[in-house]
């Protein structure tokens, strides 16, 4: 059964998944893959960084985000569709509006040879992005309009369609025994990485675009798979028995993707850009075991060391969305200078980590201050709080 206490190990898990991100976005300019904006000089060393937690990084955030929609489907009950529109769709489009043009003005300056200001950008901007066309693919316009604030409407969707079989969860309807039996195995936690090895094998070579479909459907079984942990403990103590194993095989995994990705670029493009072979049947079993060997691994161990409160957890969890939809702008925005600077990349690396997510927790001391700024970042209204004697009143997050 479910426990009613807090779950401090899944805060903290929260709080290191987005942070590993925002740090993953400060180093992209210093890699060798496509990214908004690049640094002359790039180093195999962010490559490795990237091919390693790019390989289970979201499906972290999709598991956290699935324990999340546990405790938010509880404690919103008749309300919870309208508090999925507030804090996932209303951040998201203000994004579009506000938050992701910034972005493309720096990525169009740097790589199509954009000479105007921003007020020209802006004039033509909106044309240009509505103009271009991504096909017969509804999801692939989520990261075209809102580049990082795609996993938004993402989980969202997920959201919506995993109602029904969540409710069922939740009323106890359907039961796990039989895979809690299977997964107490030696070898069993490695079942629930099955429907992401289908689901990324049958359809990343139909939709090969990063956030189509493919990946909307390998993202979505941690998602579900967070909301399943928690809605039954039994679940977590099995994996916690499992945080060896788990380790081992994720760096098995990794070692291996690593080392294919590095010594030969056909398995890249592979990766990427896949046809139903034998070759990309064994790329997905790698991708999909590391996946899920990291994000369980993760699981289990702060299970077992982080369940604990401590004073900065609670204000961090309620900043991580705005933090969240400020954190790449801001990268590229400062980014977009500091790179032309010249130092060593590390240095460069550093000063991009140290300025823009310190701007962004910053700007989140103001937006928590007004009810329509926190409105447009998704936050919950202040309260206020009925004065006491004849002290004023006085307003509080919740």
């Amino acid at each position: 059964m479910a426990s009613t206490k807090r779950l401090h190990y899944l805060d903290w898990l929260r709080v290191l998944a987005f942070g590993l991100l925002f740090l993953f976005h400060s180093w992209r300019p210093f890699d060798h893959l496509p990214w908004h904006i690049k640094n002359e000089e790039q180093s195999v060393v962010f490559d490795l960084l990237t091919f390693f937690t790019h390989g289970w990084r979201m499906h972290l955030i999709f598991l956290v985000s699935g324990a999340g929609t546990w405790f938010a489907m509880r404690s919103r009950k008749g309300k919870f569709i309208t508090d999925r529109v507030k804090r996932l769709l209303i951040p998201f489009l203000f994004g579009i509006l506000i938050i992701i043009p910034p972005q493309r003005f720096y990525e169009w300056v740097m790589f199509r040879d954009f000479e105007g200001g921003y007020l020209d950008f802006l004039m033509i901007y909106p044309s240009q992005q509505l103009g271009d066309t991504m096909g017969s693919s509804v999801l692939l316009w989520f990261g075209h309009l809102g580049t990082h604030l795609w996993y938004l409407p993402f989980l969202f969707v997920m959201t919506i369609i995993s109602i029904p079989i969540f409710r069922k969860i939740q009323k106890g309807k359907i039961k796990f025994t039989w895979l809690k039996r299977i997964l107490s195995t030696r070898l069993g936690v490695f079942v629930l990485v099955i429907p992401m090895i289908v689901c990324r094998f049958l359809l990343k070579p139909i939709f090969q675009g990063y956030t189509d479909w493919a990946d909307f459907f390998v993202y979505i079984w941690p998602f579900i798979y967070g909301f399943m942990f928690v809605a039954d403990k039994e679940f977590i103590d099995i994996i916690k028995r499992k945080t060896l194993l788990l380790l081992n095989v994720g760096v098995l995994s990794s070692a291996i993707f690593i080392y294919l990705g590095s010594s030969n670029a056909q398995m890249v493009q592979v990766f990427l850009e896949p046809e139903l072979s034998w070759i990309h049947l064994g790329v997905t079993i790698n991708a999909m075991f590391i996946a899920l060997s990291w994000i369980l691994f993760f699981l289990a161990f702060f299970a077992r060391s982080m369940n604990f409160n401590h004073s900065i957890l609670v204000p961090a969890n309620i900043s991580i969305l705005p933090i969240y939809i400020l954190h790449q702008t801001l990268i590229i925005v400062f980014g977009y200078y500091i790179v032309q600077y010249d130092h060593n990349i590390f240095i460069k690396f550093l000063i991009i980590a140290l300025t823009a997510i310190p701007t962004s927790v910053l700007l989140y001391q103001l937006i928590r201050t007004n009810n329509v700024t926190r409105f447009l970042f998704g936050l919950k209204p202040l309260v206020k709080v009925p004065k006491q004697e004849k002290l004023a009143p006085v307003y509080k997050e919740r």
